[in-house]
């Protein structure tokens, strides 16, 4: 007749491979998310600077009240409340060919072009490990030809 052998107990080995595995599987998980929203708030920045644009070359008669202050405004609004540290929105004269501030953006005329840039720092609001680091710098930049006569 066969004898059994017993295994020796291992008692608590599920309880510490479980918490191995689910400190692995969480740390995977926020640096999916985190990645996640750095790259929204990237293009949050990108379409803030479009639309910042936008009000800004529309044209004397379309957008009458359109100020330094009312793009900026608008940039912030298309932000939708995200915390940038050292947030800037710079509306200008854009050359061209290179995109560089020339003058006030309020001396563009027909076909001049206007720049609005957003700059901000991006600062994770999860725990990233060394991943990402602390203050990331965004910029976005939207060029649009003036219709303003």
């Amino acid at each position: 007749m066969k004898t059994r052998t017993t295994m020796p107990a291992r008692r608590g080995t599920t309880l510490v491979e479980t918490a191995v595995v689910l400190t692995a599987m969480l740390i995977f998980l926020f640096a999916i998310f985190e990645y996640g929203r750095f790259t929204m708030v990237y293009h949050l920045i990108t379409n803030a600077a479009r639309e910042g644009a936008r009000v800004a070359v529309s044209g004397q008669n379309a957008a009458p009240n359109a100020t330094t202050a009312s793009i900026q405004s608008t940039v912030t609004n298309y932000l939708a409340g995200q915390p940038l540290a050292n947030l800037n929105i710079q509306v200008y004269k854009a050359d061209p060919n290179t995109g560089a501030n020339i003058g006030a953006w309020t001396s563009a005329g027909f076909g001049d072009y206007v720049a609005v840039q957003v700059t901000g720092n991006y600062s994770s609001l999860l725990p990233t490990f060394g991943t990402i680091p602390n203050g990331v710098a965004l910029q976005g930049t939207s060029m649009m030809m003036c219709e303003a006569q």
